[in-house]
């Protein structure tokens, strides 16, 4: 009984999330649950005191990195995610055209990456096991081959990382032993896709970024656990995770669509950030610092219509110079190539090559910092 009383009074402690999310800006295939806001502490608890998240990692070995997340879901043949009813707000320039089954396309989008001085490139990857995306399985293996060839033609394509798009955990229980397992599963698969000597890491560990927390029924410590030991004995290393901040703490369940969290355990990982810095602009929250250009859901079914003016390339640029300068040895653009939210960085009909050129001018200057 004593027992029973005492889980109950953590649990009620524990309802509500211990911050706000600025914005999911959810993939154009998927809502977030609710508001799709990370809710914020609840009122009838206006004492509970978290523990602080895990620290900021230490200074990767390897130097400063400049990362950008890599939609790869296109498809010029089907016209998959360019044609209606996909809604485009931005627009890639006709040749090559869009394809993830394309080398040649891959090899010109790592080529611009290059130019643009970005070290590292993050296939938003949306699993295993979903047939009707078939795309994100069977394009890396063809990104792996247009990687090879920008290097077989000299240039200095950047390593690749995964970005896990945790929109499709579809509210799965990661507490549970199927949960651990599946969860995992999309690890392995990505990383026995791509060649090892194309991966990306962070002493001499494959990098991961994780999407938001919206979309898990249940996570805690353990969830990382299993990922750390299975990925060790299964590739003799253990991977660079980094967490976006709604991952903080343990996910004990929801009360409508508050998350209900233990505050007192902070999940351990090896780094973390904020998204949504397309449209809020630079965060100063977790070790890696997030910046992006601007953002454009006008028109996109199911969505609030958020957006944010890119002021003539003003908006990145000060944003960035801040990540810069904000001493953190990691940043993230994001992204390179969300057309459908307009967030991209990439070439486009829109801004032709600007955004390159400006990512490229604070790149030089972030990679002489010492």
């Amino acid at each position: 009984m004593v027992v029973a009383l005492c889980f109950a009074l953590i649990v009620v402690v524990a309802i509500a999330a211990n911050q706000q999310s600025k914005n999911t800006a959810a993939r154009p295939t998927a809502s977030p649950a609710a508001s799709g806001k990370t809710p914020v502490p609840s009122a009838a608890h206006p004492t509970a005191s978290p523990r602080p998240a895990s620290p900021v990692a230490p200074v990767p070995t390897n130097g400063r990195l400049l990362m950008t997340y890599y939609f790869y879901w296109y498809d010029a043949t089907t016209g998959a995610h360019l044609n209606p009813p996909a809604v485009m707000n931005n627009h890639f320039p006709p040749s090559p055209p869009p394809s993830w089954r394309s080398a040649e396309w891959h090899r010109k989008q790592l080529q611009d990456m290059a130019a643009a001085g970005i070290d590292i490139v993050m296939p938003v990857y949306w699993g295993f096991d979903r047939p009707q995306d078939g795309w994100s399985t069977q394009g890396l293996p063809i990104l792996a081959q247009g990687w090879r060839l920008a290097k077989a033609q000299g240039q200095n394509p950047p390593l690749i990382g995964m970005f896990f798009d945790t929109s499709i955990v579809n509210k799965r229980d990661l507490t549970t032993p199927d949960g651990n397992a599946w969860f995992y599963a999309n690890f392995k698969d990505f990383f026995s896709r791509i060649p090892r000597d194309e991966w990306a890491k962070v002493d001499g560990r494959p990098v991961v970024s994780l999407f938001t927390s919206d979309f898990t029924d249940k996570v805690n410590q353990g969830t990382f656990d299993y990922v750390y030991s299975h990925f060790q004995t299964d590739f003799g290393v253990r991977p660079y995770i980094i967490r976006e901040v709604s991952w903080n703490y343990p996910i004990l369940g929801w009360n409508g669509n508050q998350r209900i969290r233990d505050l007192q355990h902070p999940i351990q990982t090896d780094n973390s950030y904020q998204w949504a810095a397309a449209i809020h602009g630079y965060i100063n929250s977790g070790g890696v610092a997030e910046v992006g250009p601007g953002f454009n859901e006008r028109g996109i079914p199911g969505r609030s219509g958020d957006y944010r003016d890119r002021a003539g390339g003003t908006f990145y640029r000060t944003n960035l110079q801040a990540a810069v300068n904000s001493g953190k040895r990691i940043i993230a653009l994001e992204t390179w190539n969300e057309m459908h939210e307009a967030s991209d960085i990439c070439e486009s009909v829109e801004y032709g090559r600007q955004y390159i050129d400006i990512t490229r001018a604070q790149a030089d200057v972030f990679h002489a910092k010492p």
